[in-house]
């Protein structure tokens, strides 16, 4: 998949030699390591996303935790990023919490499918351009992680080591060589619950 000018890992492909669901997994133990007062999830102008990012090839963006109204309703974050770093973030997903989503693998695993497949309305749009077809072939399951939760942590779960899966859809962005905008978009539970946002990225 290729937007305009920005390409896209294949979904089947192993980027820096993990696959997408192995990436995902990076993912939440990354957005889960940053205090909630200090999460990127919670900051509105993109001052929190360089927080805990840790790996040289790929930066990690992510969503909002609260549901939009309307698509024109999502934040804007605007960052600076170094040249040739490659961006990984999901369009939408859901994690599942051991003992909190379900008492054993395969419940968490089935709490999580159930919370994807009732999703709907995928968009991702680079520089104006908007693309909803062939989004939902983006769809990963992680593999099961565990990962150290800090007492101040965006779910209010408590500290310590935690087990988790995660489902969802997810975009991997090939190295960047100029300023891109991305927005992406998606509802679930039947459109009860939408998720947006959008990114500036300026490369220094």
């Amino acid at each position: 998949m290729q937007f305009i000018s920005v390409p896209v890992f294949p979904i089947d492909s192993r980027p820096y030699g993990l696959t997408y669901g192995e990436w995902s997994a990076r993912w939440w133990q990354w957005l889960l390591s940053v205090p909630k007062t200090l999460s990127p999830a919670f900051d509105v102008a993109g001052e929190n996303a360089h927080m805990n990012q840790n790996d040289a090839n790929v930066f990690f963006l992510c969503q909002t935790t609260d549901s939009v109204k309307e698509r024109k309703t999502s934040q804007n974050r605007v960052i600076n990023l170094k040249s040739g770093r490659s961006i990984f973030m999901p369009i939408i997903n859901w994690i599942s919490v051991l003992n909190v989503d379900g008492h054993t693998e395969e419940e968490l695993v089935s709490t999580a499918k159930k919370k994807m497949d009732v999703v709907s309305e995928l968009e991702v749009t680079i520089d104006g351009v908007t693309v909803n077809a062939g989004l939902d072939g983006y769809r990963v399951r992680s593999p099961f992680f565990d990962t150290v939760v800090p007492e101040d942590n965006i779910f209010g779960l408590p500290a310590g080591i935690g087990h988790f899966v995660s489902d969802g859809y997810w975009i991997f962005f090939k190295p960047l060589k100029k300023d891109i905008k991305i927005s992406t978009y998606g509802s679930c539970s039947s459109g009860v619950n939408k998720y947006g946002i959008s990114y500036e990225i300026c490369l220094i």
